[in-house]
């Protein structure tokens, strides 16, 4: 394995949750998403971008 394929893995005891924030925030992710399409973005980008906005992340050690 490569030094880049180790750092990928995940640590045992590690915990992430994925919340939906509040209503704005997702309808501003879309919006957000939605202009990057029709701008001429790449639509993984748009939407990992809409996905970052509306998600709430929080990661703890178990």
């Amino acid at each position: 394995m490569t030094h880049m394929e180790k750092a990928m893995v995940p640590r045992r005891g590690l915990r992430i949750d994925l919340t939906l924030r509040p209503l704005p925030f997702p309808l501003i992710g879309l919006g957000g998403a939605w202009l990057g399409v029709r701008a001429d973005t790449d639509v993984a980008v748009a939407a990992l971008v809409a996905l970052v906005v509306s998600v709430r992340m929080t990661i703890t050690r178990i």
